[in-house]
C-alpha cells in the first residue's frame, strides 16, 4: 500500500489503472508525466508514464529505457508490476540513494498495459483467451468447441463427461483431481471420463469428433512486429495482415521514433519465471559471427543481473525456449524488432513461476518447455491443489453437475488457471512479485551510457584569442552507441560537442560542432583491451579544442554543450577573461 493508499497487490481494470497512475502523476508532478501514446481499437488510452528529475533536465536529453506489460491479454501480471515500479520511483526519490540518482540521470518510460481491449475482456469477463480484443469475424460462421461459462458461475473450469472410452478417472487420494488413464486400466477401474475445457459447440452435432472453433478474439499475438515479418499462422490472429497492422505496436513503434533517447527495454509477460534474451531466431554463434560479440558480451552481464535480482534464469530464446519445429515461426517478434531493428537490448520477462513454488525446480531444471501439468505425477498434482486450499481457495472450483445445453448431463470444474497457473494470485504473491522482478529493469537502466563534460578550461594565447579546450568522458558501463548492432544498422548517432558562441565571439579554428564518434563504457573491459605500442587505449574519453577571437578584452561567458541520443546531454559554461 502506497502513501497514496494504492494498493499494488490487486488487478485493475483500464479506468482504474489510469486512476492509479493519474493520481501518482498529480503527487510528483516535478518527477512525472503521464500522456497517451496512440488509443486502441475500441479507444482505450495506452497510457504511458515518464519518470525523470526534470531539474535535471528534460527526459529526451537523457539515456531512457522502456518498461511495458501485458503485450498478451491475459498476462495481466505484467501489467500489476510496471504499476509497482512507477510507485517505487516516485515514492523513494530523494530517500533512496539508487533511485535518485537514477532519476536525476535518466529517463523511464513505463507502458503498464500494452493490450488494453484484450486485458478488459480477461480481467471483466470469464474467458481466458482473449488475444487484442478483436472480435474474429470467423468465429460465428465457425464450427467446433469454444471456451464459454456454460453454468453461469463466473469461471471457465473443465467439463468432464463420463465415457467408457474416456482418456481421465478420478484420483482415490482426492475425488477433485483427474488423472491421465494407465494402458493397463480396465473398466473395472473406472469410471472414465473425456475432459475438455468448460465451453460449447458451434454447429454441434451428437457423436461428431471434437474440434476448436476459430478463435473468438485475435490480435495481441506478439507477432504483428516488422522483423522477420510474414504472413501465415492463424489468420489475422497470428501474424496479422501486414506488420504493426494492430495499432498498439504502431503506437509503441512511433514513440520509440520519436524519442531517440531509447535504447533499452523490458516487456513483462507471464508465465514460467524465467528472462527471454535475444536471438529469437539465431544461435548464439551469430553475434560472433556478424561482429557483434560486445552485444553477446552485454546480454550475459545484464543476464547473469537478471538471474541474481530475480532467481530467474536468462536464456536464449532461439536455443532454450523455442521446440525445435518452432523456429522458423519465430517471425515479426517484438524482441527482434528491439534489438535487429532499434539497436537496444531487450528482456522479455516471463514472470510468475508457479511450478517452481510446488517444488518443480526452476524453468531449465523441469524440463524447459517440454514441462507440461498433464505429465505431473499424481503426488505432485495434489501438492497443486494443497497449495491453492492454502493461498487461493477461488482458484478451484469444485466439482459439481450441472445440464449442458448440448451435451447433457455434465460435470463442472477444476483449477481455475488465470490467477494459479498464468499469474499471480491477487496479494501478498503479486506484491512479491513485483517487488523481485522490478529492480532488474532499473539495474539496466542505471548501466546506460551517461555523457559528461570531465574538464573544461579557456587559455588565453594572443590579445582577445583563446584556446577553449575540453575533455569529454562516458561515465556509463554501457557505449554510447549501446549496442554494436545500433552502429551497423545506423541507428546509434554519435557524440557532438558544440561550442556555442555568444554575440562578439569569432570561431577561429575547429567546428562549432565536432562529431566525436562513439565512446566506450566500462563494458569494453568485458573484451580483450585495445593494445597500441605496449598501452592499453582508453576510448571512454575524448579531447576536443577550438580556438576563438573576442572583440573586446571584456571577460565573456560561452557554452559547451556534449549530446548523445542515447547517452544523454552535458553542458558547461567558462569564462573568457
Amino acid at each position: 500500500m502506497s502513501d497514496l493508499g494504492i494498493d499494488f497487490g490487486v488487478y485493475r481494470t483500464h479506468g482504474e489503472l489510469y486512476d492509479a497512475m493519474r493520481r501518482l502523476a498529480e503527487a510528483h508532478p516535478g518527477l512525472s508525466e503521464l500522456y497517451s501514446i496512440g488509443k486502441s481499437l475500441q479507444g482505450r488510452e495506452l497510457w504511458t508514464m515518464e519518470i525523470t528529475n526534470k531539474e535535471t533536465g528534460p527526459a529526451e536529453e537523457k539515456p531512457g529505457l522502456w518498461i511495458d506489460g501485458n503485450t498478451h491479454s491475459g498476462e495481466v501480471t505484467g501489467s500489476a508490476v510496471c504499476l509497482y515500479t512507477v510507485g517505487y520511483l516516485l515514492g523513494n526519490y530523494g530517500k533512496d540513494k539508487f533511485v535518485t540518482d537514477l532519476l536525476d540521470n535518466t529517463a523511464i518510460y513505463i507502458l503498464p498495459r500494452v493490450n488494453p481491449d484484450g486485458a478488459e475482456i480477461y480481467l471483466t469477463q470469464t474467458y481466458h483467451r482473449t488475444g487484442g480484443g478483436i472480435p474474429n469475424p470467423d468465429f460465428e460462421d465457425g464450427e467446433g468447441h469454444y471456451e464459454e461459462d456454460v453454468d453461469g458461475d463466473g469461471a471457465i473450469v473443465y467439463m468432464r463427461i463420463q465415457d467408457h472410452a474416456g482418456d481421465w478417472r478420478i484420483s482415490k487420494k482426492d475425488p477433485r483431481l483427474m488423472l491421465k488413464r494407465k494402458p493397463e486400466d480396465t473398466e473395472a477401474d473406472g469410471p472414465y471420463y473425456k475432459v475438455l475445457r468448460e465451453g460449447k459447440f458451434l454447429k454441434y452435432k451428437p457423436g461428431k469428433e471434437v474440434t476448436m472453433a476459430p478463435k473468438r478474439y485475435i490480435g495481441g499475438t506478439n507477432r504483428n512486429y516488422p522483423a522477420y515479418w510474414a504472413p501465415g499462422g492463424l489468420p489475422l490472429g497470428g501474424a496479422g495482415p501486414f506488420p504493426l497492422w494492430e495499432r498498439e505496436p504502431r503506437a509503441i513503434a512511433d514513440f520509440w521514433a520519436d524519442h531517440p533517447n531509447l535504447s533499452g527495454i523490458h516487456t513483462f509477460h507471464t508465465s514460467g519465471g524465467l528472462i527471454l534474451r535475444e536471438s529469437a531466431t539465431r544461435a548464439d554463434s551469430w553475434f560472433v559471427d556478424q561482429g557483434l560479440e560486445a552485444d553477446i558480451a552485454v546480454y550475459k552481464v545484464l543476464a547473469d543481473m537478471g538471474l541474481e535480482q530475480t532467481g530467474y534464469p536468462a536464456i536464449s530464446i532461439y536455443e532454450d525456449f523455442t521446440f525445435e519445429d518452432d523456429r522458423p515461426f519465430r517471425r515479426g517478434c517484438a524482441t527482434s524488432f528491439f534489438y535487429e531493428q532499434l539497436g537496444a537490448f531487450v528482456f522479455s520477462i516471463e514472470l510468475w513461476d508457479w511450478p517452481r513454488l510446488l517444488g518443480h525446480g526452476g524453468f531449465m531444471d523441469r524440463g524447459g518447455v517440454d514441462f507440461s501439468y498433464s505429465d505431473l505425477s499424481e503426488g505432485d498434482q495434489l501438492k497443486e491443489l494443497h497449495w491453492i486450499d492454502e493461498n487461493y481457495p477461488a482458484g478451484f472450483v469444485d466439482w459439481h453437475t450441472y445440464e449442458h445445453p448440448q451435451l447433457g448431463p455434465v460435470d463442472i470444474g477444476g483449477i481455475n488457471t488465470k490467477y494459479t497457473r498464468r499469474n499471480a494470485p491477487p496479494g501478498k504473491w503479486l506484491e512479491e512479485e513485483a517487488e523481485k522482478c522490478m529492480m532488474f529493469a532499473l539495474r539496466h537502466a542505471a548501466m546506460l551510457p551517461r555523457l559528461s563534460i570531465a574538464e573544461a578550461k579557456a587559455t588565453r594565447v594572443a590579445d582577445t584569442v583563446y584556446k577553449v579546450e575540453a575533455q569529454v568522458k562516458n561515465l556509463g558501463f554501457m557505449a554510447t552507441y549501446v549496442t554494436q548492432i545500433g552502429v551497423k544498422i545506423k541507428v546509434s548517432k554519435p557524440v557532438i560537442a558544440q561550442i556555442v558562441l555568444p554575440e562578439g565571439v569569432e570561431l577561429v579554428m575547429g567546428h562549432e560542432k565536432a562529431d566525436l564518434g562513439h565512446l566506450d563504457g566500462r563494458s569494453a573491459k568485458l573484451l580483450k583491451p585495445r593494445v597500441v605500442g605496449g598501452e592499453v587505449i582508453d576510448r571512454s574519453r575524448r579531447n576536443v579544442e577550438w580556438v576563438v577571437k573576442t572583440a573586446s578584452a571584456e571577460p565573456v561567458e560561452l557554452l559547451l554543450e556534449v549530446k548523445c541520443p542515447r547517452a544523454g546531454t552535458d553542458r558547461k559554461t567558462i569564462t573568457l577573461s
